[in-house]
């Protein structure tokens, strides 16, 4: 069974679709979110690539490293999309930018150990001190 949802920027000039089936959503907390979103951390969710497609693919780009993309509207500047270099097989989006945010559950936290002080882990949530392929013996 699908569940094909939309998503976008907030002027409407980038679009996607995605089907969310078997969707993997994360809270992270990395301090390259919390610098790039201006927020304490970001909510993305991943799906193979195949399950992703843009209707109208924005142009503006930024890497912070060599090691992954973002993709983001170049006429409102909102960040839609994360792409890994070596994580190609794999569609990583803004959750916020889909029409319905309210229509997914945070399956994981990850680089909890730069969140916020004030933040609370959320309750039954499993919590990772660093990214989502971390050795055995990371999560917290």
């Amino acid at each position: 069974m699908t569940n094909i949802q939309q998503g976008g920027c907030r002027c409407g000039f980038a679009r996607y679709e995605i089907d969310l089936s078997g969707a993997n959503t994360l809270n992270c907390h990395c301090i390259d979110c919390q610098k790039h979103l201006g927020a304490p951390f970001s909510v993305f969710t991943v799906v193979p690539a195949s399950q992703f497609k843009w209707l109208k693919k924005p142009v503006g780009f930024i890497a912070f490293s060599d090691t992954a993309n973002r993709i983001f509207c170049n006429k409102c500047g909102t960040y839609l999309k994360w792409e890994g270099v070596t994580s190609s097989n794999e569609a990583e989006i803004n959750a916020m930018t889909l029409d319905d945010p309210s229509s997914f559950k945070v399956d994981e936290e990850i680089f909890v150990r730069t969140r916020i002080s004030w933040l609370k882990p959320l309750e039954g949530v499993p919590q990772y001190e660093a990214g989502r392929t971390v050795e055995e013996g990371s999560k917290t």
